[in-house]
């Protein structure tokens, strides 16, 4: 265990040499899902132990953040716009409460000294612009940085550094076990690790972004839902270290254009629409900026600018190539509007929860407004409730051996779960990873890659950002 917690949780601590915490409230993961929660749980009198393997994807967010704090938009203009790229899979409900929660999650973020930059952008498939930022393209990291200080000043809060091994408990969850032998017990879990984007071998996100969180939790008998549907970033830097481009940038009036220069999408579509073109376009394609205003970019897109003066492209002067990556995921443990898993003493926000929010496709942004609503949600519903009585102990697993490894998994979904799917490719996956994996980590992502591919397998028609050529979406009559 690196890392110490929190005086509040020192008291609770065993003798010195054991490595056993008691709290009231686990929260797994420090993203801002998992910050949300830790902050609003000690706003509530709950002693929070705070347990994260290290930044996730939160840090890397570039868009910002979602809200209507306009005075021409609404959370009704908001909330259809999110229904309509959520291919009719989003849970109105949910929809509705994220959406008329955003002003006041703007109103808490300020309060925790978060200074969102002067104005709003529109992204794609938003009918307005609702967008937040922070310092232009950095919003991610800039928002945690003012979650973290929050944090670091709460003293009911006890950080820890440690990577999820397992979830306590039989047929309730009373906590968890992590990487040094180090085990918490708490009478709640807010689970909040993040989806599993990190598993494709293309991919904006951070490794640890492995779905290690919604695996665990569906070993310990919590439900998991909608495994197949995996955003496809449109604009990521294609070459030698791969980037993100942010969606502001096409909605600032970049285009995205052909080797020779020509047009042949609308950039302001859903992601969705935006990677199958890319995906389906016979050649390389680009983002094209040397149209726009020099100054606007730089101060606007500071990190788009670094980026391509590191990889040795002039933005000004050359269209940049790009290709689709996995970046987000919409399934995971299924959740009420609380947060409740299927398992007691389980709670999910963040991405590695289904809220219902986004449906088949996530409408640009939503991201972070759903995990800061969620994550506060789901921490005071575990202040409230029952605490978990459970014989608890950490499950022991005996991994099979075969000749897959990590990077062949990566291939693997990459390859059959990509932007375009067919059913013969996600058979073929299937029997491949059943062989195994050579070690722990590698049987982590077989399974993981198993639940994502047999969801695609069993969704025959394509909806949203799962798309299946042999397959295709039903003509509406």
């Amino acid at each position: 265990m690196t890392g110490s917690p929190h005086p509040a949780l020192r008291a609770d601590l065993p003798a010195e040499g054991a490595r056993v915490i008691r709290t009231d409230v686990l929260v797994i993961g420090d993203g801002l899902a998992g910050s949300a929660a830790a902050l609003e749980a000690a706003r509530l009198g709950a002693r929070v132990a705070l347990v994260s393997a290290g930044h996730g994807s939160s840090d890397r967010a570039q868009g910002g953040l979602a809200a209507a704090t306009l005075p021409e938009d609404s959370p009704r203009l908001h909330a259809l716009d999110t229904l309509a790229a959520g291919g009719d899979l989003c849970d109105p409900d949910a929809v509705s409460m994220l959406t008329s929660a955003g002003p006041e999650t703007v109103r808490w973020l300020e309060s925790l000294g978060v200074r969102f930059d002067g104005g709003a952008a529109r992204e794609a498939a938003h009918s307005l612009p609702r967008v937040l930022h922070l310092r232009g393209d950095q919003s991610g990291s800039t928002l945690m940085g003012f979650m973290r200080d929050a944090i670091a000043r709460e003293p009911r809060i006890g950080r820890i550094q440690g990577r999820l091994h397992s979830l306590l408990g039989d047929g309730a969850c009373g906590g968890a076990a992590f990487s040094g032998g180090l085990t918490v017990r708490a009478g709640a879990t807010v689970l909040a690790t993040g989806g599993y984007a990190g598993l494709f071998e293309r991919t904006t996100n951070s490794r640890l972004s492995s779905g290690k969180g919604i695996l665990e939790a569906s070993r310990a008998g919590a439900r998991v839902a909608d495994m197949e549907f995996v955003q496809f970033h449109p604009t990521v830097f294609e070459g030698p270290g791969p980037f993100l481009i942010t969606e502001a940038l096409r909605g600032a009036g970049a285009h995205i254009v052909d080797a020779d220069g020509r047009r042949f999408i609308d950039e302001l579509l859903p992601r969705d629409h935006v990677s199958r073109a890319l995906a389906m376009h016979g050649g390389r394609a680009y983002i094209s900026v040397t149209h726009l205003d020099p100054v606007v970019l730089r101060r606007s897109f500071p990190n788009f600018m670094r980026n391509c003066r590191r990889v040795g492209i002039d933005p000004l002067r050359e269209a940049v190539p790009i290709v689709p990556a996995a970046h987000y995921t919409m399934g995971g443990v299924a959740t009420d509007l609380d947060g409740r898993s299927s398992l007691a003493g389980l709670f999910a926000a963040g991405e590695c929860a289904r809220t219902g929010v986004h449906g088949a496709n996530r409408l640009a942004s939503n991201s972070l407004l759903e995990a800061a609503i969620f994550g506060r949600r789901a921490a005071a519903a575990a202040v409230g409730s029952e605490k978990t009585i459970t014989n608890s102990y950490a499950r022991s697993r005996v991994w099979a051996r075969g000749d897959l490894t990590v990077g062949a998994v990566r291939r693997l979904i990459d390859s059959a779960a990509g932007v375009l799917r067919t059913g013969a490719g996600l058979e073929r996956a299937l029997a491949a990873l059943r062989a195994g994996g050579l070690s722990e980590s590698a049987a982590d992502a077989a399974d993981v890659a198993t639940m994502i591919c047999s969801a695609a397998l069993a969704r025959r028609h394509s909806l949203g950002a799962h798309q299946r050529v042999d397959e295709p979406a039903p003509i509406a009559v």
